[in-house]
């Protein structure tokens, strides 16, 4: 499968394995249909603790970016979930170009908007080659070739856009939002972002070295797992979080992040805290949760998540509504919502139901579930 022509490699990732998400729980100890009610001061929220992905941004014109951005804004988005490709900071070995990252960095800051980067994709030279038997093509995302050297990516972006990171001090106009939280890679429980052949332990390894070259760069820094879905595609979710908690040791990570998609709002939460627990009872500590992608889709190919315009808008009010009245019980670091912007089918692709999950639409107009998405968290800040 091929990337539309304005990205390249792996610049919407993410989507394409949404085809293989399943719409039960993760299998793992029973949580039942919800989980606790207990309730969290709600103004006592961080403000990134909302967010969504918006992959269009990072090749998108100046104009569209601020468009954008100050359309989160005003939504209430505190948080943009975005993916920092290695072969688009080095596409050349040893030649590094910031440009377009500091743009989106900077943009999203002047709108105290914080990124969650997703520490992400290999550079040329640096993939590992497909094992025997895998099924490889063209837009797989094949895995380091060396953990050492895909850590030393993750750091140079730490002392970029981390507190005491270059681009603050080169921007001193630009209020200083600094990135603290990294997320290791993206789901590679699925084929399609593992060379073919997900590897608990090889991913376990990765995220063990990564975290601590992140920590030595920055000894605050909250590091983040890979978001993982329960999907047809990737095998059981319970025994890969075992496995990579085993290989990556206790303490390698802070937060765990799953992509829960389900039918409910009630059922992302069950699966999310289902999936949690498997990672506690497998060692991994004192851990936070962190819904790092979800979402319903509108006028798309048949599936459990395509639904009509109105039912998404009650979908999300309910997952934000839900999220924040629970967050202290399941020790929620926050919700993204997947994705800001329908997108367009990937050139040779076919449609299906994750390019449709958008608050807007491709032309921008406004979903009733954007109006929805606004008036909750205003009124969830605000305390009604």
């Amino acid at each position: 499968m091929r990337q539309p022509t304005a990205l390249v490699a792996a610049g919407l990732a993410f989507t394409f394995a949404l085809t293989g998400c399943g719409s039960s729980p993760a299998d793992g100890p029973a949580t039942g249909a919800t989980a606790s009610s207990t309730t969290t001061a709600q103004g006592s929220l961080p403000k990134g603790f909302f967010g969504v992905v918006a992959p269009e941004l990072y090749p998108a014109t100046d104009a569209d970016l601020n468009q954008a951005l100050d359309a989160q804004a005003k939504a209430g988005v505190g948080l943009l979930r975005q993916s920092f490709l290695w072969q688009y900071v080095e596409p050349e070995p040893g030649t590094f170009d910031y440009a377009k990252y500091d743009r989106l960095v900077g943009a999203a800051a002047q709108r105290g908007i914080a990124i969650l980067p997703i520490i992400f994709g290999v550079s040329p030279g640096e993939g590992a080659k497909a094992k025997p038997g895998a099924k490889v093509t063209d837009t797989t995302t094949m895995p380091p070739l060396h953990d050492a050297h895909f850590a030393a990516y993750a750091v140079r972006l730490v002392q970029r856009y981390g507190p005491d990171g270059a681009f603050w001090k080169d921007h001193p106009k630009i209020p200083k939002l600094p990135i603290t939280s990294w997320q290791v890679w993206n789901e590679p429980n699925l084929k399609a972002y593992w060379g073919g052949t997900p590897d608990a332990t090889a991913y376990g390894k990765l995220l063990k070295t990564t975290a601590k070259a992140i920590r030595g760069a920055d000894p605050k820094a909250q590091i983040v797992t890979a978001g993982l879905p329960n999907s047809k595609l990737g095998g059981s979710l319970s025994t890969y979080v075992r496995t990579m908690i085993k290989r990556a040791g206790p303490g390698s990570f802070d937060v765990l992040a799953v992509h829960p998609y389900a039918q409910s709002a009630a059922d992302v939460l069950a699966s999310a805290k289902q999936t949690e627990q498997v990672a506690e009872a497998a060692g991994a500590g004192d851990i936070g949760l962190w819904i790092t992608e979800v979402g319903w889709a509108t006028d798309a190919p048949s599936s459990p998540f395509t639904v009509g315009e109105t039912q998404q808008a009650q979908l999300v009010g309910d997952l934000l509504r839900q999220s924040a009245d629970q967050a202290t019980a399941l020790r929620l670091r926050g919700v993204v919502y997947y994705a800001w912007r329908d997108a367009p089918v990937y050139e040779g692709g076919t449609d299906f139901w994750g390019l449709h999950t958008g608050l807007v639409k491709r032309d921008n107009a406004v979903k009733p579930s954007l109006t929805t998405f606004a008036d909750t968290i205003k009124a969830i800040r605000s305390g009604g």
